[in-house]
């Protein structure tokens, strides 16, 4: 399907109306394509229009690509926000990763409530995602990739240019002679997004040239199905689950449920707890372990930053405890004010009336 602006407004009048729109934009052609479909768009636009770019600090080239975009929105007369990250990941972690997630939250920091951030993500760019996740073994809500929309921080973020595929965007960026900034990390093919796009997808495209439309429906049927699980989840949260006891769970309520309902059920209350989803193996290492134990036993699992256990019928999911202070940690205290503990332990406060303190004591 060809790009135009108008078709780029025809997306964006269907979904939520926002205080304030943000682009993404980076400077390479995707993002170039956006800002200037929605420059030329923009008096039937129902929010004012913002730019904003994220200069990672990773690339030689950084300021002369941050120096493009301030001199491509002044030409446009649109108002750009530059921000600077200084990027120092740590051994094992994933360059690409860091910079995602630095750059969301920079971005989020910037924006008001009920604004919607733009970003130039298309058709390609779901392939890719989706592959990547069905090769990552992916559960239903990993493969529903990237939505058109969905409500972030206090606001939105889109994605209206899912429909279009890079070339269709480069046809229109040639006509319109634009000019953009290449990433020369986008050729790097031991990045395995690149390694799909630039070896796996033009043959996945030669034998069948429906990719774009065939993934992006198979992902929305992805999405449905995450939508129907956790409404069971939170069908079935409402059954076994104290309100006043958030981190506990009965035993006997979740095993009246089907396995996948049980496995559904842990997810849904581990991810509402706002502690991270583990995988499959440590689903099933709950329900065979800690679940299953001898009632006298009280079994401990850990992952990530959690862990769950067991003790006198029911589960308890709590964040990582952190180890145990030195035997050789002693603070004097007073009572004067509150004692702060070490290692996130707490604090410890005086009663009013106690006169145990007057020559102070050692906490060990």
């Amino acid at each position: 399907m060809a790009f135009s602006p108008q078709k780029l407004l025809d997306v964006l009048q269907t979904l939520p109306v926002p205080e304030q729109y943000w682009v993404a934009f980076s400077g390479g052609m995707d993002s170039t394509v956006l800002l200037h479909g929605l420059a030329t768009i923009r008096p039937e636009l129902s929010a004012p229009l913002m730019a904003i770019h994220i200069n990672h600090g990773l690339q030689v080239k950084a300021l002369e690509w941050e120096m493009y975009c301030r001199e491509t929105c002044a030409r446009l007369d649109i108002p750009l926000t530059n921000l600077q990250l200084n990027l120092r990941p740590a051994s094992g972690e994933s360059l690409e990763a860091q910079a995602r997630d630095a750059r969301y939250t920079a971005i989020a920091a910037r924006m008001n409530p009920q604004d919607m951030l733009l970003t130039a993500h298309h058709g390609d760019d779901q392939v890719e995602t989706f592959l990547l996740q069905l090769l990552r073994g992916a559960g239903i809500s990993g493969l529903a990739s990237m939505p058109l929309i969905r409500d972030w921080q206090t606001g939105w973020l889109a994605r209206p240019l899912l429909e279009y595929s890079r070339e269709a965007l480069l046809d229109w960026a040639r006509k319109e002679e634009l000019q953009w900034q290449d990433d020369p990390s986008n050729e790097r093919l031991n990045i395995r997004r690149n390694y799909l796009r630039h070896k796996v997808i033009p043959l996945l495209k030669d034998q069948w040239p429906g990719l774009i439309n065939t993934t992006a429906r198979s992902a929305r049927h992805c999405a449905e199905a995450a939508i129907l699980m956790r409404e069971v989840g939170t069908a079935d949260m409402a059954l076994v689950w104290d309100e006043g006891k958030p981190w506990q769970m009965m035993i006997s309520g979740l095993e009246v449920l089907s396995l996948q309902r049980q496995k559904n059920l842990l997810r849904y209350w581990i991810r509402h707890q706002g502690l991270p989803v583990p995988g499959h193996r440590i689903i099933e290492r709950i329900l065979s372990e800690v679940m299953q134990v001898q009632q006298a036993g009280s079994p401990l699992l850990s992952w990530n930053s959690a862990e769950i256990r067991r003790y006198r019928g029911r589960l308890y999911l709590m964040p990582t405890l952190p180890e145990a202070p030195s035997e050789e940690v002693r603070l004097h205290w007073d009572g004067s004010r509150p004692l702060k503990l070490p290692e996130g332990l707490g604090r410890l406060l005086v009663r009013t009336g106690t006169d145990w303190l007057s020559e102070g004591v050692d906490v060990v």
